[in-house]
């Protein structure tokens, strides 16, 4: 109603103002009379529009069909399976490069006229076989006794190749090794001619060419795994010396479990060896089978050797041997474990393998193997945090022709001969041996390895345990001070060497002999090698630094102090 006045005053207002105007037009010219109505109480009426508050009614749902009702067609397609091929998943990155050299040289001279050349070769370039070629060369031109008259060389050639199936390897070998030595422990007055001048020590060259060719089986960790060998070896030396030997070994391994595993070991020897009072065919057959079993930190063998041999002896009551084998161990923590053996076995013992060991051997009377009647032990190892590790042990062993080499002293100066050696052996031998190990690593930057034996002999027939040590020492040391330099420092010490001497205030053929006591035997060895490149470099090598008065055997004294230096190449 409010907006209804206002509109009324303002229509008013405005037909006044037009009246207004209009009259001041007419007074311009005629004058009129004007009468205005103006009406306030007037009332406008709007009629009112009822509301529908009825709800919409709802409509009937539509009903559907059922059942549906589907026509399929068949149309058969002659259409070969799907052919999936699954492939690894290739992760693309670069792998560290390596640089790989199949060949070396390592060339060097030193004191005494002491040229050394190592050389090898690997070849790689056909996938499936490899082969690799080594020299070795040693010589001293000079040496202790009279300088050019103790002189010493040492040569090795070999070569070596194997062919690579998905399932074995087929491999073989061949290789020649000299070694020539003087025999320079003789009395010099006593080789002199009808002037008194030196005539020379005698020489020796020890040569030895061997074939070998095998098959072996590649995987070893399946439910059987095999190899088998066979081997030629020819040896001869500068005299009558000659031995020829054809050798076969095999072994077999069966693991039906992972707890369970039997092994079976054959080995065959055919040896003929010729001297000054032999001619022989020794024949030495081997079979070895046994059964091991694991169970967590508990491991235990059984097993028997069983050994043929037809070495000749008086009194002797079979050429068949059989010995027990019984071995286990158990780790109560890596710090602590026990372990223990009894086992015997045949030693097999060939001419080569005496001269070997004393290369100053003469003619021999006869060659015998060594029969290891019983070795019982029993000991502790452990290691601490993978950087200290420990093993200590006892052991008594029993032997019958245990060897020893005694020089060829006659008590007689016309027929005596201190130069060289010949073997004597011992029908009865109990050796009670303690050992220890010691191991150390720190990091890559040092490590420490040494053993301690202490042995004792119960003898038989012999006196003494001739030219055996009493105890030993070995005690090796490495360290990388820097990158690409590798120092050694090696400490070999034995004593109570004990040989046999002429009693010359005797002049019979047959004893008493004098016991001598050789002096401790101390020989530091100290090496380093420093790597220029990746390819070159150089090295420096220093033996008996303390350059003691050292005799491994009676009459043969060593050299001094011993240097050499060189270079090597990889290419």
């Amino acid at each position: 109603m409010k907006k209804l006045a206002k509109t009324i005053l303002l229509t008013g207002i405005i037909g006044l103002t037009s009246g207004w105007g209009m009259a001041q037009t007419q007074q311009r010219g005629a004058v009129t009379d004007q009468e205005f109505v103006i009406r306030k109480d007037r009332v406008l009426t709007v009629p009112v529009q009822p509301r529908m508050y009825e709800k919409l009614p709802v409509l009937p749902k539509p009903t559907g069909l059922s059942e549906y009702n589907y026509l399929v067609t068949s149309y058969p397609l002659n259409l070969k399976p799907l052919d999936l091929k699954a492939e690894p998943s290739q992760k693309v990155y670069t792998p560290k490069r390596l640089d790989l050299y199949p060949g070396y040289i390592r060339a060097g001279y030193g004191n005494f006229s002491s040229p050394l050349l190592e050389a090898r070769y690997m070849g790689t370039d056909i996938a499936d076989f490899n082969y690799s070629f080594q020299l070795n060369h040693q010589s001293f031109g000079k040496g202790p006794v009279l300088q050019e008259e103790s002189k010493e060389s040492h040569t090795d050639l070999g070569f070596d190749g194997s062919y690579f199936t998905d399932f074995f390897e087929v491999f073989g070998g061949l290789s020649w090794n000299q070694d020539s030595y003087q025999f320079y422990g003789q009395d010099p007055n006593q080789l002199t001619d009808e002037n008194g001048r030196f005539v020379g020590f005698d020489g020796n060259v020890l040569q030895a060419v061997e074939v070998k060719a095998g098959i072996r089986e590649l995987e070893k960790v399946g439910p059987f795994s095999y190899e088998g060998q066979l081997s030629f070896r020819n040896f001869t030396d500068s005299y009558m010396v000659k031995e020829n030997q054809i050798g076969v070994a095999a072994s077999g391994t069966f693991r039906p479990t992972d707890d369970w595993a039997g092994k079976v070991g054959l080995s065959y020897f055919s040896t003929s060896p010729e001297d000054v009072n032999y001619s022989l065919k020794r024949t030495y057959f081997a079979i070895r089978p046994t059964i091991s079993y694991k169970y967590e930190a508990f491991n235990f063998t059984a097993g028997v050797n069983l050994v043929s041999e037809n070495d000749s002896l008086e009194n002797k009551s079979s050429d068949f041997h059989v010995f027990p084998v019984l071995k286990a161990n158990y780790r109560f923590a890596e710090e602590f474990g026990f372990f223990a053996e009894l086992s015997g076995d045949v030693q097999r013992n060939t001419y080569y393998s005496f001269v070997n060991e004393n290369p100053f051997l003469g003619p021999s009377e006869q060659l015998l193997n060594t029969v290891q009647n019983y070795k019982i032990e029993a000991g502790i190892e452990g290691q601490f945090q993978g950087a200290f590790s420990y093993r200590g042990a006892v052991n008594v062993s029993r032997y019958n022709q245990m060897h020893f080499f005694v020089n060829n002293y006659s008590n007689n100066l016309v027929t005596s001969d201190s130069a060289r050696f010949s073997l004597v052996y011992d029908d009865k031998t109990t050796v009670y041996n303690i050992n220890a190990e010691l191991g150390y690593k720190f990091s890559d930057i040092y490590s420490l390895n040494g053993r301690l034996d202490l042995y004792q002999y119960d003898l038989g027939t012999q006196v003494e345990p001739w030219n055996r040590p009493i105890w030993e020492l070995r005690v090796n040391n490495q360290v990388t001070p820097i990158e690409r330099l590798i120092v050694q420092a090696n400490l070999n010490l034995m004593g109570g060497i004990k040989a046999r001497g002429a009693d010359l205030s005797d002049t019979s053929d047959s004893g008493p002999y004098d016991v001598v006591k050789l002096k401790t035997i101390a020989d530091l060895q100290l090496k380093a090698d420093y790597g220029i490149t990746d390819r070159i470099s150089i090295f420096a090598e220093g033996n008996n630094i303390l350059n003691g008065k050292n005799m491994r055997w009676l009459n043969y004294p060593v050299r001094g102090i011993q240097f050499v230096g060189g270079a090597s190449f990889k290419f």
